[in-house]
């Protein structure tokens, strides 16, 4: 196996098993996961994680289910998942 931190290869370009604080992802063992990739801590591997768009524009303020203006009410925002993780362990941010 010619895989740095690697304890065990399916080839010797090709890690199935890295070395005790490492994580796993498509063969290669990493100290900590690459950008865009979210640790899956219970089994070492790292996994596309959640991507969420960009946040709406702030709705009007109600209150009551009635329009209040500015004062005392609650005014609210949303945006939609782009694309859901690979596991359902990695929860999407509110």
């Amino acid at each position: 196996c010619r895989i740095e931190n690697c304890d065990s290869c399916f080839s010797r370009d090709f890690c199935t098993k890295c070395k005790a604080g490492f994580y796993s992802h498509r063969g290669r063992c990493f100290r900590g996961c690459p950008a865009g990739l979210a640790a899956l801590e219970e089994l070492m591997e790292c996994v596309e994680g959640c991507e969420v768009g960009q946040w709406s524009e702030w709705g009007t303020c109600s209150r009551n289910n009635k329009t209040c203006g500015f004062k005392w009410g609650l005014e609210t925002r949303t945006r939609q998942i782009v694309k859901k993780p690979a596991k359902d362990t990695i929860p999407c941010p509110t």
